[in-house]
């Protein structure tokens, strides 16, 4: 009796339903994350209410938090106090902005990463079965996050991630030497893969260009510039 053919393996990032720019406020060991709506002024923003398991969260006016952003690359973070709460249809919290002079700033990564869901494939030896289908989560100029159905074999340190780009409407396929930072099975309990976190080795000029522009041309279209509206 024949098996059921083997269904390719699928993967896909988390989904992200509001695409508003999120901000993380803390306060007495608790926090919420929530989202931009705008700026008021140069020293007041409005951000979505704070939710509890679906239930607005009993915020009084003149509250103080700790308010943190980040934008892929730099951690900013502040104290803000509650100027008002606006309820209704579209519950919120104004909240006061203090001078850049007094926000914290904290560059975390040494470039912004894009997020995506691009077919790629891992390479980890010569011999035939060291190749394995994947998906890039995330991408930027010094490394990517990949998705493979299975872990790699133990002792594994690098491998050559092979990617299709397309940069300035040219579709190009880059070979990217890296290094395994992590390997971790996804968190997510309905998801079957490993997640590799890959740091890339030193690469050609032309490659090194490409894969800047590719990066620099999704963050202009996806307008990644996360609270810059009020830095």
């Amino acid at each position: 009796m024949s098996s059921a053919p083997r269904k390719p393996f699928s993967w896909k990032p988390r989904q992200v339903s509001d695409h508003r720019p999120a901000l993380r406020m803390t306060a007495s060991g608790r926090r919420w994350d929530v989202r931009l709506v705008g700026l008021i002024s140069r020293n007041r923003f409005l951000v979505t209410h704070p939710k509890d398991d679906g239930k607005l969260v009993f915020i009084k006016e003149g509250e103080c938090f700790d308010v943190a952003n980040f934008d892929g690359v730099v951690l900013s973070a502040f104290e803000s106090s509650v100027l008002r709460v606006v309820l209704g249809e579209a519950p919120g919290l104004e909240l006061s902005l203090p001078p850049i002079e007094q926000r914290r700033r904290e560059t975390v990564r040494r470039a912004r990463r894009v997020t995506l869901n691009l077919p790629c494939s891992v390479r980890h030896g010569a011999d035939a079965d060291a190749l394995r289908a994947g998906f890039t989560g995330d991408l930027s100029e010094q490394g990517a996050q990949v998705a493979i159905e299975h872990p790699l074999p133990a002792g594994v340190q690098r491998v050559d991630l092979s990617l299709r780009l397309v940069v300035s409407g040219t579709a190009q396929t880059l070979q990217l030497p890296a290094q395994i930072r992590s390997q971790a099975d996804d968190p997510r309990p309905e998801v079957s893969a490993t997640l590799l976190g890959l740091q890339f080795d030193e690469m050609e000029p032309t490659t090194r260009m490409t894969l800047a522009l590719f990066v620099c041309e999704r963050l202009l279209s996806e307008g990644d510039d996360v609270f810059g509206a009020i830095r």
